[in-house]
């Protein structure tokens, strides 16, 4: 299952809150900082290739692009705080050769400092520089326990941004490594390793997932046929298409939709 961009999300790029009964979210990323807390009942939690079950007063940390997921069990109360990149500068540049360690705070008087800043942020800050104040103390203490190790590649959010925007606006067309390397002015070399670094897979097959699931979503509707939707989704031919579904689901496009699958990027 490969994660989705959240380009809703990304394009609301301020400072989120917000709290939820019997949440549920499929697995995405974005370049913002997402702290998740679970306040009652169960949640189960994915961050990367890291699984778990949170209780009450247990919490989740997933930083620039990394993937995440939620799936209420039977029955859950939880809240969030979603930090753009812009608002924690100084983080950033900390973290930029650095990866979470543990995305889980499972320590419940941690969780319950944090939250207190978090209720602070609720209530509405007086000024700019308090509320960057309390959004750094967070962070902070996040750190203190979440842990950190060292990644391979330098991530650069706001490259990894427009790479993705550009990807996601433009994959109908004739994308290729060659001409994302001509757009933003990279060798194709490094900008195919940046971005298998970032998000663990290759610009190619990326293409190709935002293609398939653009047809699928076009086939759903049932009013054109399945050249039309493979064409109108960026691929160059029937036979491309056929054998990407294929490769990708194990069966052919017809299959894949009597069986009402739901689609995941």
């Amino acid at each position: 299952m490969q994660p989705e961009f959240g380009v809703k999300r990304e394009r609301q790029n301020h400072l989120f809150y917000q709290q939820y009964e019997n949440d549920s979210g499929a697995f995405h990323f974005h370049s913002q900082i997402e702290l998740y807390f679970v306040d009652d009942g169960e949640m189960e939690v994915v961050v990367g290739n890291q699984q778990r079950v949170l209780t009450k007063g247990q919490m989740s940390v997933a930083f620039s692009f990394d993937a995440h997921a939620y799936k209420t069990p039977v029955q859950s109360k939880s809240s969030v705080l979603i930090i753009p990149p812009h608002l924690c500068e100084e983080y950033v540049k900390v973290m930029r050769h650095k990866r979470i360690a543990n995305p889980f705070i499972t320590d419940e008087e941690t969780v319950k400092r944090i939250r207190a800043y978090y209720d602070e942020i609720l209530k509405g800050t007086p000024n700019e520089i308090t509320l960057l104040g309390y959004l750094y103390v967070i962070l902070g203490i996040v750190m203190e326990h979440v842990g950190s190790q060292v990644s391979e590649s330098e991530v650069e959010p706001e490259l990894s941004a427009r790479l993705l925007w550009y990807m996601n606006d433009h994959y109908q067309k004739d994308v290729t490594l060659p001409s994302l390397a001509t757009v933003f002015g990279y060798s194709q070399s490094y900008l195919s390793r940046y971005f298998k670094s970032c998000f663990h897979i290759g610009i190619n097959h990326y293409l190709t997932m935002l293609r398939l699931k653009n047809a699928i979503l076009l086939m759903r509707e049932e009013k054109h046929s399945i050249t039309y939707c493979a064409l109108e989704s960026g691929f160059n031919s029937l036979r491309t298409f056929y054998r990407c579904f294929h490769k990708e689901f194990g069966c052919s496009p017809k299959e894949y939709i009597s069986l009402d699958n739901p689609f995941l990027l």
